[in-house]
């Protein structure tokens, strides 16, 4: 059977304009998982964003560090992968009657990744945000184990909120004080597994050209060639839309066959060619 990885995007699992309760979080999540009914006939691989969950952590860390000891950034991205995972995994079997497991997934990174130097994303609610390294992923650690249970048949939910970065020193593996984005990782995910096709289901129903301008126009369907020169001509905006676009690139590359773009509302349109972008 062919292999779907599906990455969920931020809004899926929590509102920027909600205070985000575990009832409401819970609620989205259902919702979400509710549309991938449609996917029939894959296997699939499903990963997740983690940034807002991230980031409420650590405020409260911040707002009670006199009382209790802050946890390591690498922990707090195991312990919302953890959370997330168990949410997401009770919805699949729930609502779509599939047997799935969460693997709390590692993710190696180079230590001289110039983003330890030089953080960038961003991570929290909108009224509190930290800046925080993020660096590429080189390979998912636990690759293995989630290829024999994708060929046993589970729904594996892995690589939440991009993984757990960690390092390889003398054949020992420890984390770091980071996040991976999670685009990038759901590309290394798909390209280890010989994915046939990934899809980005996130907060618009299409990729745009000239975004959030009055001539913005909905892209279709977009080759490696035409993405790499929009991607040059900046058309795709940094921590959005462009990490997805170079992550498709990078797959396809790979020998990946089809990234489909699109919301969550719109998958079954989109499987139907209706709606989305498709690039090949």
């Amino acid at each position: 059977m062919k292999l779907a990885v599906v990455a969920l995007g931020g809004n899926s699992l929590i509102h920027p304009k909600e205070r985000g309760t575990v009832e409401r979080q819970i609620t989205r999540v259902n919702k979400t998982v509710s549309y991938l009914k449609h996917l029939k006939g894959y296997s699939l691989a499903v990963t997740h964003g983690n940034g807002p969950q991230v980031g409420n952590l650590l405020l409260q860390q911040k707002n009670s560090n006199k009382m209790l000891p802050e946890m390591s950034l690498d922990t707090l991205d195991a312990m919302t992968q953890g959370q997330l995972g168990y949410w997401i995994q009770q919805a699949i079997e729930n609502i779509l009657q599939k047997n799935a497991v969460t693997i709390i997934t590692r993710v190696l990174v180079d230590e001289r990744d110039k983003a330890f130097k030089h953080p960038t994303k961003p991570i929290g609610q909108k009224s509190w945000k930290k800046l925080v390294a993020s660096p590429k992923p080189l390979k998912i650690v636990d690759i293995e184990e989630i290829g024999n249970l994708v060929k046993g048949n589970f729904v594996v939910i892995a690589c939440g909120g991009g993984g757990i970065p960690v390092i390889n020193k003398g054949g020992k593996f420890s984390g770091v004080e980071a996040v991976v984005d999670k685009d990038y990782a759901t590309q290394k995910l798909a390209s280890q597994l010989k994915a046939e096709i990934i899809i980005f289901l996130t907060d618009v129903d299409y990729v745009y050209y000239n975004y959030g301008k009055p001539n913005q126009k909905p892209i279709k369907k977009l080759t490696v060639k035409d993405a790499i020169k929009y991607l040059k001509e900046s058309q795709f905006r940094e921590g959005s839309m462009r990490p997805k676009i170079e992550a498709s690139v990078e797959f396809l590359k790979r020998g990946g066959k089809k990234v489909l773009i699109t919301s969550p509302e719109k998958l079954n349109l989109a499987l139907k060619g209706k709606t989305g972008t498709v690039i090949e």
